[in-house]
Order: C-alpha cells, then structure tokens, then sequence
C-alpha cells in the first residue's frame, strides 16, 4: 500500500530523522527498539501514547 503522503513530506521526514540520529543516536536506536517490537500495536497507536494524546484505555474505548 503507497503512504498517503506526498515524497515532499516523505523526504522531509526522512531528512529529519537523519538529524535526530546523528544528535542522537543512542536515543533514536532505543525508540527504532521499541517501534520493532511493538508493530503490532499499530503506528498510529504508539504515535498517540509516545505524543501524550491518547491512553491505552482511550485506545481501546474503555474510558
């Protein structure tokens, strides 16, 4: 399945990725960990928990 975004934003993201790994790299390896393991949950999910807009409970309409 094609992203739905353009290759502008695609390639802007990509471009700041690569800052925050060469500022940071321990810290974006550690959060690259946590997005390979948890896939299943779904990157719109973790992106949700990781930016403080959601719950687990939230997500799953128990609150």
């Amino acid at each position: 399945m094609a992203a739905l975004a353009s290759l502008e934003e695609l390639k802007l993201v990509l471009a700041d990725l690569e800052q925050l790994k060469a500022a940071q790299p321990d810290a974006y390896d550690l959060v690259a960990a946590v997005l390979r393991k948890h896939r299943k949950a779904g990157y719109k999910n973790i992106c949700k928990l990781l930016l403080g807009e959601s719950t687990p409970e939230k997500l799953k309409g128990e609150q």
